[in-house]
């Protein structure tokens, strides 16, 4: 009996392979990362184009990249802005063999009936995949438009390796990236046109 309590109490103590492996999902816009929550300055109405939706996995032990080794079988992302039809052009990656329902411009789905889709290493323990790209509709002059990652339909295993390994609960959907269009400062140059013009309005007043 004592035997078996010190063989349960040395498996509990042995950290599993799936608990050493960090995920998270993020967009990439023009080469910039959107870690954590990301603001980039953009002219008021631009498009930015060819978007990438990132799943990264980062091996924090000694144990090796699933994403890598085995490949991803499935996965499900949706996409979300505070702004209404901020999304255009999306596409999901084309090395998935299908297109699961629901694929559409702010979602992403597909799958592998079978075998997986492997990720490239990126660092060390650190590999990439993307999911799919898409083009992302700035805001306005003096606004911004939030753009975050959530899983698609949460209720359901959404991500899974080839070998079965379903990691949804361990991804950080935290990730968001703002477009933010600040307001146009009239440069130097314009302030002394203006000055020069005014001052040519006041004299001719006088003159008068």
């Amino acid at each position: 009996m004592r035997i078996l309590i010190c063989l349960a109490l040395l498996i509990a103590a042995v950290p599993s392979v799936q608990a050493e492996l960090v995920y998270d999902v993020f967009y990439r816009a023009n080469g910039i990362d959107a870690i954590g929550n990301t603001v980039i300055n953009v002219d008021p109405d631009q498009t930015i184009r060819g978007v990438e939706v990132i799943l990264r996995e980062t091996a924090t032990g000694a144990d090796t990249n699933l994403l890598e080794t085995s490949g991803l079988r499935t996965y499900a992302i949706e996409l979300n802005s505070t702004a209404q039809d901020a999304f255009q052009n999306g596409t999901r990656n084309p090395n998935f063999q299908f297109s699961a329902s629901g694929n559409d411009g702010d979602t992403f789905t597909a799958f592998n009936f079978a075998g997986g889709t492997q990720g490239s290493g990126v660092a060390a323990n650190t590999v990439e995949l993307s999911l799919g790209t898409v083009d992302l509709v700035g805001p306005t002059v003096g606004s911004q438009v939030t753009f975050s990652l959530a899983d698609y339909q949460p209720a359901n295993p959404n991500f899974t390796m080839a070998n079965n390994y379903n990691f949804d609960q361990f991804i950080n959907f935290g990730n968001t990236l703002t477009l933010a269009s600040v307001t146009a400062i009239p440069e130097p140059s314009s302030f002394a046109l203006i000055g020069t013009l005014g001052a040519a309005v006041m004299l001719r007043r006088r003159r008068r």
